[in-house]
């Protein structure tokens, strides 16, 4: 039977074995990189010339050569390195230069290849620099690569070497279906990603507004967002009836920016929409825009259930000028208790003391200023005299 003693000795042994095994494959990797190291060192002095002829001759139209003498698959990887340095710090033709290059020393040729290896970390690298010389012939190995791995992040880096490559729109489209169906909750990423090709992409966002899966939808409202592109309006006033609320939220969102959807009847069902974060961006898009005209309506929302809507409706009106800050005051008037007079109450003492403070700082506007002042202050006394006692405060 064995004693916890011959037990703790025999754990004692087996750790030690394990703690010089790991110093051992430490070394080793150490070893590697040192002779790594070496090697890109001694390639960088042996193409030093070549590169020095690479950047002296960036400006001339005829394409570049190519290194002389034989070079081994080694040195092509570590002059393929330096390449991509030099591309990122260059756009236009002398990127396109550095990428004709590329092909001429058969770099796409070998990362293709490399994309057929057994261990799936050379195949992402090879995926990602494809990506960064953006060759074309590559793209359906890649879409092909990015179907078999959707359960990582290296989809992502996948899908951005597919973006950098594409030939046209369909391309960014069999791509982006591809990372939706194996990620959720990555539309903005997904834009970002788009946002690398160097197709129009305009034309595909407006697709997405019309298609019938909700997630494609969400990823053409954010690029819409960025690459705006006339003509869709339709599309977007249908998406305000979408069943999914997040595609109706950023709908709106979208049209509530922009003083050209904000007509008459599109700013009444704003206002009075199911969703309540939908009437709450309508009712600050009215105070922002300075949409004057339909101060009656954020003066009813003033006493919306929800307290966003009253918060943003308030606030707008006092946007609004003395037109909005009237409006304020009539529900004073009008309502003496409850959570609209509260509301009204509370951004009028702060839009009074915010303007007294600006006074005092003595702006070049000044005298404007105080005509607005007093005339606020008047409308404010006239509809709630049992408050004189904190107007008086105000004006000490």
């Amino acid at each position: 039977m064995q004693t916890p003693l011959a037990t703790a000795i025999v754990f004692l042994y087996a750790l030690c074995g394990l703690t010089v095994l790991g110093l051992l494959v430490l070394f080793a990797l150490k070893l590697r990189n040192i002779s790594v190291e070496k090697q890109t060192m001694r390639c960088l002095e042996k193409y030093r010339d070549y590169f020095v002829y690479l950047q002296a001759h960036g400006e001339e139209e005829e394409r570049l050569q190519v290194p002389y003498g034989d070079v081994t698959q080694k040195e092509k990887q570590i002059i393929q390195k330096k390449l991509f340095e030099l591309m990122e710090r260059v756009t236009g033709i002398h990127r396109d230069k550095l990428i004709w290059l590329c092909e001429d020393m058969g770099l796409v040729e070998l990362d293709m290849q490399r994309l057929n290896g057994w261990w799936k970390w050379t195949r992402v690298d090879a995926a990602y620099n494809l990506g960064i010389m953006r060759s074309k012939l590559a793209v359906p190995a890649l879409l092909t690569l990015l179907q078999k791995n959707t359960n990582d992040t290296s989809v992502f880096i996948i899908a951005r070497s597919v973006a950098k490559c594409a030939r046209n729109t369909e391309d960014l489209r069999e791509m982006v279906t591809h990372v939706v169906g194996a990620k959720k909750n990555v539309h903005q990423l997904i834009v970002d990603i788009i946002s690398d090709a160097q197709v129009d992409t305009a034309p595909l966002f407006a697709q997405f507004l019309q298609e019938s899966d909700a997630e494609l939808v969400k990823i053409g409202l954010i690029g819409y967002a960025v690459h705006a592109q006339p003509g869709i309006e339709p599309a977007l006033y249908q998406l305000i009836q979408s069943p999914d609320k997040e595609v109706r939220i950023k709908a709106v969102k979208l049209m509530s920016r922009d003083i050209r959807y904000m007509n008459e009847q599109a700013v009444t069902d704003f206002m009075n929409h199911k969703d309540w974060e939908i009437r709450a961006m309508a009712a600050k898009a009215i105070g922002s825009l300075k949409l004057y005209s339909y101060i009656p309506l954020l003066k009813k929302a003033v006493g919306d259930a929800n307290w966003w809507v009253r918060h943003h409706s308030a606030r707008s009106l006092a946007q609004l000028e003395v037109e909005g800050f009237a409006a304020l005051c009539e529900i004073l008037q009008e309502e003496r208790n409850g959570h609209k007079s509260e509301m009204a109450h509370q951004v009028i003492q702060e839009e009074l003391e915010k303007e007294k403070l600006v006074l005092q700082g003595g702006t070049a506007t000044a005298t404007e200023k105080l005509v607005q002042y007093n005339e606020k202050l008047h409308l404010y006394r006239k509809s709630y005299r049992k408050t004189i006692s904190t107007v008086q405060a105000l004006e000490r």
